[in-house]
């Protein structure tokens, strides 16, 4: 069960204290290096399958319409997920520029703003797995008709 956002402030707060603002900024910016690091993390492997995409990528789609379409689909869901994982987690706002008036309203606006975040981080990785298994399954027709590889050169 995930906890709603209020009590999550209410338990931050009964944590912390209500004073100890530092100290709650502190932990809000460990849980944003965290998710900043699996989006990197994220990055890097759409990274490394668009660079395979471009060695691999005509010999994979020269197998056949199939291979054809599941590649483009896979590159374009991998571009798609680079995308959303650039714009919805690796997008700055500073904690310092969350509104609220009381520390409370503050931490619940910038709670917010890290469940967006993660929202945005799941729905990229969704879109980079199902990238990923249309990629593979253009591999996979590839390696089960090797005779209709383009550069296939019986012995």
């Amino acid at each position: 069960m995930i906890l709603p956002r209020e009590q999550e402030a209410d338990r931050v707060l009964g944590y912390y204290g209500a004073d100890a603002l530092p100290a709650i900024m502190a932990m809000l910016e460990r849980q944003f290096a965290v998710l900043h690091n699996r989006a990197q993390v994220l990055l890097g492997l759409c990274g490394i399958i668009i660079s395979t995409t471009g060695f691999a990528g005509r010999n994979i789609a020269g197998t056949g319409p199939w291979a054809q379409g599941l590649v483009l689909a896979g590159i374009f869901l991998i571009l798609l997920a680079a995308a959303v994982v650039c714009w919805g987690v690796l997008h700055l706002r500073w904690l310092t520029m969350q509104t609220g008036q009381t520390t409370r309203q503050w931490l619940i606006t910038s709670l917010a703003y890290r469940d967006l975040k993660t929202r945005s981080y799941r729905i990229s990785l969704l879109i980079m797995l199902i990238g990923l298994t249309a990629y593979v399954a253009a591999i996979i027709i590839m390696l089960r008709n090797p005779h209709s590889a383009p550069n296939y050169a019986p012995r």
